[in-house]
């Protein structure tokens, strides 16, 4: 049975397991780091199952985090008008390749994307040069302008960034579709789906669909 993952799909992780190819010769790696879980659940608990609480390993750092994001008074205000984890799904206009996003949170009314992101950054400027590193420019910029190719009028992109140690702070970053931020993800994005083309690439998530 195909879920969003295992559909054949180009998501921004398919891109960076591309790059990685591509550029290192890396071998796709594993999807189950402590790290990764620890964002997953964290993402559960606040935009699915906000009634649940968790429990195990890294249970009281989790909740001190999801506390603070329900106090956030400009979160909240987002998460009550929002579609939380919604996924949208296009065909690229320049390459015609097949691609897929997965939205923490739409606002079709305020044509408003906004996603979150556990960090360990420990001020502003530290997540800011995080955003960069970890590629989120690139990620805004594919879910744009995959949004609007989907049909759905994008004009603004919000991140917020929540410590993963305490004081738990919210660092929040606002962006438009023409910010060099944007533009430099978009120029990323563009430049992985035309290689994509040249040279198909079928990602790990996908051979799960095809295996059984």
């Amino acid at each position: 049975m195909l879920t969003y993952r295992t559909m054949p799909r180009i998501a921004n992780s398919d891109l960076s397991e591309f790059k990685n190819m591509l550029l290192y010769g890396q071998a796709p790696q594993p999807s189950t780091s402590p790290s990764l879980t620890f964002g997953t659940n964290f993402h559960q608990y606040l935009l699915l199952d906000s009634e649940g609480t968790p429990s195990g390993v890294g249970a009281k750092p989790m909740l001190r985090m999801l506390n603070v994001m329900k106090s956030h008074e400009r979160f909240c205000q987002l998460l009550k008008e929002a579609v939380p984890e919604i996924p949208q799904f296009w065909d690229d206009e320049r390459t015609g390749l097949p691609c897929k996003a997965q939205l923490d949170l739409l606002l079709p009314g305020d044509a408003l994307i906004a996603d979150v992101k556990t960090t360990s950054a420990r001020n502003r400027a530290e997540f800011l040069s995080n955003c960069l590193r970890y590629e989120y420019d690139r990620q805004a910029a594919f879910y744009i302008d995959g949004c609007r190719m989907a049909g759905q009028l994008i004009q603004r992109f919000i991140l917020f960034g929540v410590q993963k140690q305490k004081p738990h702070q919210v660092y929040l970053v606002e962006l438009l579709p023409d910010d060099p931020f944007i533009e430099n993800g978009r120029r990323k994005y563009r430049k992985l789906l035309a290689s994509w083309l040249k040279k198909p690439y079928t990602p790990s998530s996908w051979q799960i669909a095809i295996t059984h």
